[in-house]
This record gives structure tokens, sequence and C-alpha cells, in this order.
């Protein structure tokens, strides 16, 4: 069994802490985040995050659904989008899977001169997905593509980016019918 370096999450990491802007939309850069998980819930996962104003959508392929995972793939992001990281990534609000639980790893940057957190990661209230609404609709989109019992280990990168690639670019009612992609052209 994979074993958390936190006991305990604080009360201020809930979601009831997170941040107005983050609440209410208004400022790019807040995300919310969940697996996708295959057959039985083994073997690899994707890891989907949903950006909250504009639905930006980000799947990664990972080993499977342990924590270590989970924070190689944000340092993985971090690397990516060097300076501009901070401005992309604000906040993350999970759920209270034990694969998030770590967010001191999640928060702290694989750079180790940094002292400052690269983000600040949130948690849903139990049993309330509704508070990650967006990353919940964007997973349905997933499963469109990715049925319940598929194993996701045999799923190509390729695949999994076309499949973010559709995501992004459907236009969406919401916003006038343009694109996630276009919103967070218009953002960011």
């Amino acid at each position: 069994k994979e074993k958390i370096h936190c006991d305990k999450v604080p009360a201020e990491k809930s979601i009831d802490f997170r941040p107005k802007e983050a609440n209410d939309r208004s400022e790019y850069g807040h995300w919310e985040g969940d697996l996708v998980v295959g057959k039985d819930g083994k073997g690899a996962a994707l890891l989907t995050f949903t950006e909250r104003m504009t639905r930006e959508e980000i799947i990664l392929k990972i080993p499977s659904k342990h924590a270590v995972n989970v924070a190689k793939s944000i340092d993985k992001l971090e690397r990516k989008y060097k300076t501009e990281f901070k401005n992309k990534f604000k906040t993350i609000t999970f759920d209270n899977g034990v694969e998030f639980r770590d967010y001191k790893a999640l928060e702290r940057s694989y750079d180790k001169r940094k002292k400052e957190p690269r983000l600040q990661v949130y948690y849903a209230h139990p049993y309330r997905s509704g508070e990650r609404g967006s990353n919940e609709n964007a997973n349905r989109l997933i499963r469109r593509f990715i049925p319940k019992g598929t194993v996701i280990t045999n799923i190509s990168e390729d695949f999994i980016q076309q499949i973010e690639n559709w995501i992004n670019n459907l236009l969406r009612p919401m916003f006038e019918y343009k694109s996630s992609l276009e919103m967070a052209k218009n953002v960011s």
C-alpha cells in the first residue's frame, strides 16, 4: 500500500477557502482535477484537469492511480509551462481520494530552490462531486471514447491527445459557440 505523507488535510484546504475568483470563474488559472480509471481501477489511469473559466482540458496518462504519479504529472506540467506555470495553474480542486491527499507534494515545486508553493490545492466536500462539476462533465466526454471497463494501459498517447483536442475544440453554447481554446486565448 502507498504511504501518504500527510495524515489529515487541514481545514484551510477545504473548497470553502478557495479564492473568490475560482468560485465565480472570473479569473483564468483555477482548475478541477480527477482520475479516469480503467478496468477494476488497476493499471494506467487518466489524470484530468478542467480549467473552471474556459473549460480547457488537459489529459495525462499516468502509470497508476497512486499519489506519487499525480505529483510527478504536476511536475511535468510545471516543466512544460516553465515561467507561465504560475499564471496557468493558480489552484486545483480535487476530491478526497487518497491519490490527491498529499497536498504538500502537489503544491511543492520539483525545483528544490523554489520555497513558495507552485499552486494551491483545495478539496471538495466528501460525496459532493458537483463541486467539481466542470471536471465531472469533461470526464463524461472522455468516456464517450474510453468507456468504463476499458484497460487504459492499452490506450495510446496519440489517442488521448486526440480526445483532449476534441474537447478543447468543441463549440460550446455557453461561450456563444466558441471553443475552450478560443476562450483560453482571450484570457491568458
